[in-house]
């Protein structure tokens, strides 16, 4: 393999395969070198020594209030708290993708222990096998009330669920006909979700058991066997593979890379097998992909977190939500669109905003360290650009930084409100918008 391993390699690996990295974490995984590193994200194992999360019931909002199980605001602070803190970051990484895949919102849903109860089922099957966790979706009392599954019965079946098993989580739009979409309701019926007894359960008698015909295959199909109907589909794994590239890599993957990954998909049994072949390959490095992708408001706000070691608040999960992004509650069941939809005026200003009030909270020992030539502000924008995890600037910033530094830093002894206001323009930056 050509690829050098550096500071640059493993923080875009990092900031692709989890938020980013603190600067410790970013020179561990130098040392680790780049199979040890991608095997050991794969795998869930941290990656430098990392204290254990604290549980849900024993972590204080904003250091003083036990968080309540049942507000969606503590639900959405924890989370985000695991995308700054887990020792298993693609994990988390990896549960946020399938919320965005098989996108389900709490208000309709109207119940966030369901709504954890989801994100729990993404997180144990992250990197796990795909057929396994679609069969287990449909089967979520969160997705069965998203989707009106209660709604399709016998002789009268409703066809959410089916049209959106085709076309969102496995084939595509233009893989399927209208009739496949009746046939597989039918398939599908007779599961029911009761929240009263909060029960999922199998009604024989609601349940069409006549012939059915889908996608080719016909037989008395139950929901099951329309799934392996469905994963026997060539275009399922070129759809999946489409997804994750564009998620991981670029926006535009050749079709031949396309392609690389629907073979992985077919031959690998996890997604997890599937990940650890990409992030091997020499592809995934690719210069250009670097700083190619708009980071999500999850990616933003948790990096920043997490390269400035600062504790998460309720706050930071609110400022998520002006940014466009608010956990367990995609705005359809098509999820977030993301790319440039992440930056129009409004959603860039709350950015902006973040990133101020991020400035004026950091950790007095990070203000007083200074780079050792002093003197020169590039080392100063260079310094502070690596600490917070931007490992390239364009000319035209790396210039306006320094004569912002050459204004504020150089000449003066009160240097703590200009250092703030350099890590605020560093934040706000164009690269920093990016990983």
């Amino acid at each position: 393999m050509g690829v050098t391993w550096t500071n640059t390699e493993v923080v875009h690996l990092l900031l692709r395969a989890g938020f980013g990295g603190a600067e410790g974490e970013v020179n561990a995984c130098v040392a680790l070198g780049r199979e040890e590193t991608v095997r050991r994200l794969i795998a869930g194992e941290a990656l430098t020594e990392t204290a254990a999360l604290t549980p849900f019931d024993q972590l204080n909002a904003d250091s003083k209030k036990a968080l309540d199980p049942l507000q969606l605001g503590d639900q959405q602070m924890y989370w985000l708290y695991r995308m700054v803190n887990s020792s298993a970051p693609l994990i988390e990484k990896m549960t946020l993708f399938w919320h965005g895949h098989f996108a389900t919102a709490n208000y309709k849903v109207k119940n966030v222990t369901l709504m954890v109860q989801q994100n729990e089922l993404f997180r144990k099957y992250a990197l796990g096998n795909y057929k396994e966790l679609v069969l287990a979706i449909g089967k979520d009392p969160a997705m069965m009330i998203w989707l009106d599954v209660n709604r399709n019965k016998k002789n009268k079946p409703n066809e959410n669920y089916a049209r959106e098993v085709m076309e969102l989580f496995t084939l595509g739009i233009g893989q399927y006909t209208e009739t496949d979409v009746k046939e597989a309701a039918r398939a599908f019926t007779g599961w029911t979700y009761n929240e009263k007894e909060n029960k999922v359960a199998f009604n024989p008698k609601q349940h069409d058991n006549d012939s059915k015909t889908l996608l080719g295959e016909k037989g008395n199909l139950d929901g099951d066997e329309a799934i392996e109907i469905i994963f026997h589909q060539k275009s399922l794994s070129t759809f999946l593979a489409l997804k994750l590239l564009k998620y991981f890599a670029t926006d535009n993957p050749s079709d031949s890379w396309v392609q690389q990954v629907a073979k992985l998909i077919t031959e690998k049994a996890t997604i997890g097998e599937v990940l650890h072949e990409l992030f091997m390959s020499d592809d995934f490095y690719n210069p250009d992909l670097r700083l190619s992708l708009i980071k999500t408001p999850a990616d933003y706000v948790a990096g920043i977190l997490k390269t400035m070691q600062l504790h998460v608040a309720k706050g930071h999960a609110q400022a998520m939500r002006k940014m466009g992004q608010e956990l367990f509650s995609p705005p359809d069941v098509a999820g977030w669109r993301g790319g440039a939809s992440w930056l129009n005026t409004n959603l860039l200003l709350a950015r902006y905003q973040f990133a101020e009030s991020m400035a004026t909270q950091m950790n007095n020992k990070l203000v007083g360290t200074a780079p050792k030539q002093a003197e020169r502000p590039e080392e100063w924008v260079k310094l502070w650009s690596q600490r917070l995890g931007i490992t390239q600037l364009s000319d035209k910033t790396m210039k306006g930084l320094s004569a912002y530094v050459e204004d504020t830093l150089l000449h003066t002894k009160q240097k703590n409100a200009g250092l703030r206001g350099l890590v605020q323009l560093l934040l706000i930056s164009p690269e920093a918008q990016m990983k």
